[in-house]
């Protein structure tokens, strides 16, 4: 024991230094760690966040996904691309020939909120990209969009 306090005597302004940067350096290490963990997005967290809660009972089915192309293609010149859902997002891919008047296209888009029950369209926004099956068009793409219901309000058709 006398060793230790005779080295501590001798060497009590080291030590102190000593003590002094290593506190310094603890505090500066767990600082670096609360900021990195601040900026960094924890991976374990879905990235929508609480956003998909009142979609995750209704689930939208391949038997849906089928009466949707069923709509699409019971229009002429017209077919469906794809039909794919993100949380509570449905986007609808159409391709049509060019001599397809916008009008119709409109009028099939509206025509496919028909397929979806009032649960659905209360929950789900809805976006539809209808694009021509030629690489240039004047008339197309052109995007609609329905917004779920929001403070008691939605649209019954497509905005364009």
């Amino acid at each position: 024991m006398k060793k230790f306090q005779s080295f501590v005597k001798t060497h009590k302004k080291k030590l102190i230094i000593l003590t002094v940067v290593l506190v310094i350096l603890i505090v500066f290490l767990v600082s670096i760690y609360q900021i990195f963990k601040y900026l960094t997005p924890d991976q374990k967290q879905s990235v929508y966040g609480d956003r998909c809660e009142p979609t995750k009972d209704l689930p939208i089915t391949s038997e849906r996904k089928k009466q949707v192309k069923e709509i699409v293609e019971s229009y002429e010149n017209m077919t469906l691309s794809t039909v794919d859902v993100k949380c509570n997002l449905i986007d609808i891919i159409v391709k049509v020939e060019d001599e397809v008047p916008v009008d119709t296209s409109k009028e099939m888009a509206n025509k496919l909120l028909t397929v979806f029950s009032e649960e659905e369209l209360k929950n789900y926004e809805f976006e539809v990209w209808i694009d021509s099956k030629k690489k240039e068009s004047e008339n197309y793409p052109i995007i609609g969009k329905r917004h779920k219901v929001i403070n008691g309000e939605a649209n019954d058709y497509f905005v364009w």
